[in-house]
């Protein structure tokens, strides 16, 4: 088809299709924009109406766990709650004695040598420090000790740090000594 319009006509109408599609087009965005408000303000009214709900039912049980026998029973389960951690804490201090002297005896000793006093303390990094004291009838057998004691602690990993006193040392018969040592626990 030809068309027979002057170029001010055709302008005229290339112009006014284009306004019309700009109104179409707005309108269209501002039903959509209308819409989706809509949709918005209806969810919001929607969850608005459910927390109200929600908030009576959580007021009507918390006025359910204000009785006396539910007071009471959370004020049990409080004070066992406070025994149970001191408990905790307690087994968590306590020094496995057992297991202390169980390494401690492992150590070979030899005949004519006696312990006679144990000393256990526990650290706050979790070893034991022992003491212990006795009596030899000779150096010799306390040499024999000291040796054990030095391979118990690389045969035993639990013995750490072994040392006597100076004095160990100084009388050749009836040697009273001391030795100290860090004994680890045991890994299970």
């Amino acid at each position: 088809m030809i068309n027979l319009l002057p170029s001010e006509e055709k302008q005229k109408l290339l112009l006014e299709k284009k306004k019309k599609l700009i109104i179409i087009f707005g309108i269209v965005f501002l039903v959509g924009l209308i819409c989706l408000i809509l949709i918005l303000l209806s969810i919001k009214f929607y969850i608005l109406a459910d927390t109200d709900y929600q908030k009576s039912i959580l007021a009507q049980e918390q006025k359910s766990y204000q009785t006396t026998d539910f007071v009471n029973l959370n004020n049990t389960v409080k004070k066992y709650n406070i025994i149970l951690a001191q408990l905790d804490s307690f087994y968590k201090k306590e020094i496995y004695f057992n297991q202390a002297l169980d390494v401690i005896t492992s150590v070979k000793t030899p005949k004519g040598l006696y312990l006679k006093n144990f000393s256990l303390n526990r650290n706050a990094n979790g070893t034991i420090q022992a003491s212990v004291s006795g009596v030899s009838d000779t150096r010799e057998n306390l040499l024999i000790f000291k040796k054990n004691i030095e391979e118990g602690s690389e045969g035993y990993p639990n013995i750490k740090n072994p040392s006597f006193s100076n004095e160990s040392w100084i009388s050749p018969k009836n040697v009273k000594f001391s030795v100290t040592f860090e004994i680890g626990q045991n890994e299970k």
